[in-house]
């Protein structure tokens, strides 16, 4: 099936934010379909990188540096899709960025649609823009002199114009100028972040990793750390890494976020004045997928205080004998004697991967987790035999 969308990514920098900008990319939802055509303007030093590239992704080579708007209109010659967005400068996508793009041109009257960028103001230029999206065959057909990027939009915009199209920014589409990397906004040299984010994961250099954490740098407004935790070799199970993790913070706040969460636009500043309020814990919604309204813990928030309060053991916030399942539902009985029952900020809005991060085609670890979770039952059992077992493993 042909794709609907062709994102066009021109490059002529370095290896480090073109690698932020495919993390973004790689970052977006499945619908709409789309393609990626990197067209490597005659660059020094992506040659690693881009030999790496895999799946729905086609490299072009300019034997020569032609500039932006010739390698745009080459990505454009070989684009499959109906629309063409443009990404000048590898700026970085941030979650949800292209829908909203493909959504405006659905209306004919609209010719090019820009991304906001982001943390600027909503009332910015759609022709100063760092990527937009435009019909392909407006792109074919448009006579443009070899213009640099920055010029290219607003000469894109005039030809539309004059043919009695619209011009638009679409708001819900968000893009970090090259260079951002905190939600678009930079932090202060030195500032001492409030929030540890502590990502449990089977494989820290899985492409599933890579897209949790361009999420997270892309919708966290506030100075963090992130502290990944690699425990596939072998396999420790889900406590101990999480309980390593959180041994490691030294915020006032923590997040602990299975490796195939992603958190969407402004999913911080809810969690956050949960706990301010009173909540020891709170957890936010899933969207597109499964949720649990008493505790789903594949994403949750803690403050240190609760941490100290709530530990099973000093330094062991969960229960290092219930390895890889039940640890949620053992929390959850928890802070329900204390009268402190999880609280659930429904606006902050996560997409989760149910059960991905205990997914492997390995059998020897599989049979593993079989075992394991059988165990864990049992232990579980022993500890709470009056307590129903609604529960499933933070690691699901």
């Amino acid at each position: 099936m042909s794709s609907k969308v062709s994102i066009i990514v021109p490059l002529a920098g370095g290896p480090a934010q073109a690698l932020r900008c495919f993390e973004g990319i790689a970052a977006q939802a499945e619908d709409p379909a789309h393609e990626i055509l990197v067209v490597d303007d005659a660059s020094v030093g992506l040659e690693s990188l881009l030999s790496q590239l895999a799946g729905d992704v086609e490299v072009l080579r300019n034997d020569r540096r032609l500039g932006f708007a010739a390698s745009a209109r080459r990505g454009a010659e070989h684009a499959r899709g109906e629309i063409v967005v443009l990404i000048r400068d590898a700026a970085v996508p941030t979650p949800g960025w292209l829908a909203p793009l493909a959504a405006a041109l659905a209306d004919p009257a609209v010719g090019l649609a820009a991304s906001a960028t982001a943390g600027t103001a909503t009332d910015q230029s759609p022709v100063a823009a760092w990527s937009a999206a435009i019909r392909a065959a407006d792109l074919r057909g448009a006579e443009l002199p070899d213009l640099p990027g920055h010029l290219l939009f607003g000469a894109l915009a005039l030809a539309l114009a004059q043919q009695g199209m619209r011009i638009v920014t679409a708001p819900p589409s968000s893009i970090m100028a090259p260079g951002s990397r905190t939600a678009g906004v930079r932090r202060p040299a030195g500032e001492d972040p409030e929030l540890t984010i502590v990502i449990p994961t089977l494989d820290a250099a899985s492409e599933r990793v890579r897209a949790c954490i361009a999420a997270v740098q892309a919708t966290t407004d506030v100075a963090h750390e992130i502290v990944i935790i690699d425990n596939g070799a072998p396999p420790q199970g889900f406590a101990a890494p999480v309980n390593a993790g959180l041994r490691a913070a030294r915020t006032p706040y923590a997040v602990v976020m299975n490796d195939d969460v992603e958190p969407l636009s402004g999913w911080w500043a809810p969690l956050r004045a949960a706990l301010d309020a009173g909540a020891a814990v709170s957890f936010p919604l899933t969207i597109d997928g499964p949720m649990r309204f008493d505790f789903a813990a594949w994403c949750f928030a803690v403050t240190r205080e609760a941490i100290d309060e709530f530990s099973h053991a000093p330094g062991e916030f969960f229960d290092p004998s219930l390895v890889l399942w039940y640890q949620d539902t053992d929390l959850l009985h928890r802070l329900r004697l204390a009268g402190r029952p999880p609280v659930h900020a429904e606006a902050s809005r996560i997409r989760h991967g149910l059960s991905e991060t205990v997914g492997s085609e390995d059998p020897e670890l599989n049979a593993w987790i079989r075992v394991q979770v059988a165990a864990d039952r049992e232990r579980f059992l022993r500890k709470h035999p009056g307590v129903a077992m609604n529960g499933h493993a933070l690691a699901g």
